[in-house]
């Protein structure tokens, strides 16, 4: 039996991988490849205070953090005199006691959102599981309504649907001792989406927020999930400090930094988008009043509406449209969702669909480009599909481009571009708060626009 000195964390991980495979993706495990492990443990300050050192690894299967401090900060792992992981799955923990790997190692079988201690701890670092806790299939973490009730009881952060991995964040600070340090690998999407706009405030209140962006590929093949590694310091001194960062090849490049950060939407910027944010005055939200389509669920289960794939009989049907028919710039008005309504039954749906609107597409085009196009025959739709309403305020009076001229910019290149530099790919789909968020210029500010950028 291999001693945790010579044991190849990476081979167990591997090996464990296949022998929880049925498993893992109820509880959102993904294990982090070694060079992702050996970066993390290698941003623990070396002038941590070794008195009383306490390190902790949540969610920790394997322990590879915590193995991986052994090798790459062997005198921390010496000094601390509490080495804890806290792991829920007993399969794990059943494989990594058969394997000898959790000596100089307590591992604490909980679920540690749940688990509680009085003890706070210097370092906690680990890659927390990630997904929307539900026992619906369409979920990736498998918890029952009880617990998932305990979880919003516990957690300030909670808010819509939450990802587990956002409560993990919670909890590890809250057991941080003050000038503490959290090392979390986990998704990106925590800078943008309004389920984390609680968690955003609560990592600005209490200390130093760092951003390291490492993009899409760590988890490839198993998971398509765009990551950064969350560095944290709970500090009162050093709280609403942001720092933003990209990762290559082991260096550090900074993009950004606010000192007043209030726990705001963290985006990227260029030279080209920040031009592009220089010469528009209004943002698509200053404009438009933002919708989306009904459900699937709610239009199977709406009685006005009709299922066929040919309904002859009835007249002054329409047919439900969805973002198959969708294209930029056009609106292909087919049956092929095989749902159907009689025309004067369609506000029924919703109210909107009474006029001639500009409609988006929630789903990145092509290479991340937004989809949109005005349904001038106003359709009844369903499904990932936005509708922009335009607002009719005072402020609104400048804003001189038609409904049909925004449709335009919004499928440009300009346009394009700005979301790649922008928003990059932390998400998969295009969302409400990125949409929000487009920059639209009036007629002049676009004419000006242009030929800078020509």
């Amino acid at each position: 039996m291999k001693t945790i000195e010579s044991a190849n964390v990476e081979v167990h991980a591997a090996r464990v991988n296949n022998k929880v495979k049925h498993i893992k993706k109820d509880w959102g495990i993904f294990f982090t490849p070694q060079w992702v492990v050996d970066f993390m443990v290698n941003l623990i300050d070396d002038r941590l205070n070794l008195t009383d050192l306490k390190i902790l690894e949540p969610a920790c299967g394997i322990c590879q953090f915590l193995h991986g401090i052994k090798k790459n900060k062997k005198h921390i792992f010496i000094r601390a005199s509490k080495r804890e992981g806290v792991e829920i799955n007993e399969d794990v923990i059943e494989y990594v006691h058969e394997n000898n790997l959790n000596n100089d190692i307590e591992i604490i079988h909980y679920d540690y959102l749940l688990w509680e201690t009085d003890n706070r701890f210097d370092v906690i670092i680990g890659n927390p599981p990630y997904g929307i806790p539900s026992l619906s299939e369409h979920y990736t973490i498998r918890i029952d309504n009880e617990t998932k009730k305990i979880y919003k009881q516990l957690y300030q952060t909670w808010y819509g649907k939450y990802n587990v991995y956002g409560a993990f964040i919670e909890k590890s600070i809250k057991l941080l001792k003050e000038n503490g340090r959290l090392i979390f690998i986990v998704p990106a999407t925590f800078m943008i989406l309004d389920e984390f706009k609680k968690l955003r405030e609560f990592l600005s209140k209490n200390g130093k927020t760092e951003i390291i962006y490492m993009g899409s590929d760590v988890f490839k093949p198993e998971a398509n999930v765009t990551t950064v590694v969350l560095k944290f310091i709970k500090s009162n001194t050093e709280k609403n400090k942001l720092l933003l960062y990209d990762y290559d090849n082991g260096k550090l490049k900074l993009l950004a930094k606010n000192d007043k950060w209030m726990g705001s939407i963290i985006l990227f910027s260029t030279e080209f988008s920040e031009k592009v944010d220089k010469f528009c005055s209004f943002r698509l939200d200053d404009v438009y009043t933002i919708r989306i389509s009904p459900r699937t669920p709610e239009i199977k289960h709406n009685p006005d509406v009709i299922k066929s794939e040919n309904p002859k009989r009835i007249k002054n049907l329409l047919p439900i449209l969805n973002g198959r028919n969708l294209k930029m710039g056009e609106v292909i008005y087919k049956p092929i969702t095989g749902y159907w309504i009689e025309a004067d039954k369609k506000t029924r749906l919703r109210k909107f669909f009474d006029k001639p609107h500009i409609v988006v597409g929630l789903g990145f085009r092509g290479d991340r480009q937004v989809g949109a196009a005005y349904d001038y025959k106003a359709y009844p739709w369903m499904g990932d599909v936005y509708h922009l309403l335009r607002k009719h305020t005072l402020i609104n009076m400048r804003f001189d481009l038609t409904d049909e001229e925004v449709v335009s910019f919004l499928n440009s290149e300009i346009i394009k571009r700005y979301v790649k530099d922008v928003f990059r790919d932390i998400t998969y789909h295009f969302n409400i708060t990125q949409l929000k968020l487009l920059p639209l210029p009036t007629k002049e500010e676009l004419k000006k626009l242009k030929e800078v950028l020509i």
